[in-house]
């Protein structure tokens, strides 16, 4: 998943064959799983345990499967029914749960590592401090959530406020989240990827990807105008994606209420 939230609208998303077809697309012209998997692979070589793995919106699974393989067990909270009914047919051994990450019950499951890549803006920024608390419960010691967010500059960003509201406060999440939990235990790590395309069409599917809202189609033509304009590069079209990786860890001995303050 990944994109913008359109502000003060109720969100329409694609149809689920226009939607993987997007998804297919998207991961075929991008570089960005690549080099999330390689930051993320960081941060798994430094837990202490790889017992379990939560992925929260895996999305088509393209960063599951790979990661999954380095833990004894993983669960998958997906919403999207379609999806995470493929999941369950082609992965078996996969603990699913069809269920948004606010209405999912885990018990008292802790994990050694929490993904949440591109799911934030489905959700109210209002609730996101809450949202990653709920995360931070089920962590085990040393434990670490990873959070995937598009920055708030670069090419992508552009496009996207060319197109609708938008903003991602992540300096503001970012002081919210060490206030919380201390500093010693937030990161962040900042990469960029490409998308190339080698026709304008393919161009514009992905940037109506990027956008999540279908209502978006309305809008083709001035978004492939865009793309003509700012992204032409030789004979195909180019977009540099700006992103964020958010990551933090569960120190030891210090409850959430005890984590110190700086």
């Amino acid at each position: 998943m990944t994109g913008p939230m359109p502000a003060a609208t109720t969100l329409e998303m694609e149809e689920d064959a226009g939607y993987q077809r997007q998804l297919h697309l998207f991961t075929q012209c991008s570089t960005e799983k690549g080099i999330e998997l390689l930051n993320i692979g960081e941060v798994i070589a430094r837990l202490p345990d790889r017992h379990q793995f939560l992925d929260i919106g895996a999305g088509g699974g393209h960063l599951t499967i790979p990661v999954a393989q380095q833990f004894e067990k993983t669960i998958i909270v997906e919403p999207n029914t379609k999806q995470a009914e493929r999941f369950c047919r082609q992965f078996p051994a996969f603990c699913v749960h069809t269920a948004s990450w606010t209405d999912v019950n885990l018990n008292d499951e802790c994990f050694d590592l929490i993904l949440c890549s591109h799911v934030l803006y489905y959700i109210p920024e209002w609730a996101w401090l809450s949202t990653i608390k709920k995360m931070y419960r089920h962590l085990s010691p040393e434990g670490c959530i990873v959070i995937v967010v598009q920055a708030p500059l670069g090419e992508v960003a552009q496009f996207f406020r060319s197109f609708t509201t938008y903003d991602v406060p992540i300096i503001e999440l970012t002081r919210d989240l060490i206030e919380q939990y201390g500093e010693d235990a937030v990161g962040l790590q900042y990469f960029q990827n490409e998308i190339f395309t080698e026709s304008r069409d393919e161009m514009v599917s992905i940037g109506l990807f990027l956008l999540l809202d279908r209502k978006f189609h309305a809008r083709a033509d001035e978004i492939a105008a865009y793309f003509d304009a700012h992204h032409r590069y030789g004979s195909g079209y180019r977009i540099r994606q700006d992103e964020i990786l958010l990551v933090i860890r569960k120190i030891p001995n210090i409850t959430e209420t005890e984590q110190p303050y700086r």
